[in-house]
């Protein structure tokens, strides 16, 4: 199965290159964000300490091939992530995703190329249609394909739907996001098969440090209603 995903990813990409021209932007970058604490999707991840998150994209017109890591920066190693993923940028405001999450542990040996329900990847396949300035509300729909996200040894088809809506006051952006899972038969979203597992709101801004240089800030508010969870969170990026 895995070699399956990573022939298509192949041929996906392929097929996209061919059809950009020579006149296509293309562009490489690279970086790091520091979060206080990893709240993914209403879920903390890396225990309780700080998360280095680095990442290396490349794009070229329409496509986008990415690596998304985070680590713990703790004396904890709980839930270290290696990400891959690949978005196809559909039009302005509708695009796709298909990422490989990888949660490598520690304490035993991995086979990071091996595939299995008892492995440590999961493939999701994911939809955003961002908002516009007329429609600030933007959609996002994510479901667990294959990979390690099993129900009695079926596939649980996991899947995370969200709303968002931004605006700015001055020189802050604003979002407000409300999101819930369904079909979590498998408990990967620690539900018992749905719950309003992400609501909360971020705000973020760059703050001068330089002629040359301003640092990206961000806060969130960020609560889980169905694990009667909340978290604040600050981060910043380099």
């Amino acid at each position: 199965m895995k070699k399956t995903i990573y022939t298509l990813l192949l041929l996906m990409s392929i097929s996209i290159f061919a059809q950009e021209t020579k006149t296509s932007t293309t562009s490489l970058d690279l970086g790091a964000d520091f979060q206080s604490r990893y709240i993914w999707r209403g879920l903390q991840f890396g225990g309780n300490s700080a998360s280095a998150q680095p990442h290396l994209e490349f794009t070229s017109g329409k496509l986008t091939i990415g690596a998304w890591g985070a680590y713990s920066l703790g004396s904890t190693n709980q839930f270290q992530e290696a990400d891959l993923y690949l978005t196809l940028a559909a039009t302005d405001r509708l695009s796709f995703t298909l990422t490989d999450y990888y949660f490598p542990v520690d304490s035993t040996p991995n086979d990071y190329f091996k595939h299995g329900g008892s492995g440590h990847h999961v493939y999701e396949f994911l939809m955003s249609v961002a908002g516009t300035e007329g429609f600030p509300i933007g959609f996002t729909a994510a479901t667990n394909f294959a990979g390690a996200d099993k129900n009695g040894g079926k596939q649980s088809y996991s899947t995370y739907l969200e709303a968002n809506y931004g605006t700015k006051f001055g020189q802050t952006d604003f979002s407000f996001f409300v999101g819930g899972v369904v079909s979590d038969n498998g408990g990967y979203y620690l539900t018992s098969g749905s719950g309003l597992i992400n609501l909360g709101i971020s705000a973020s801004k760059e703050v001068k440090i330089s002629d040359a240089f301003s640092l990206p800030i961000k806060t969130s508010l960020i609560t889980n209603p169905d694990q009667g969870n909340i978290y604040l969170t600050f981060g910043f990026s380099l």
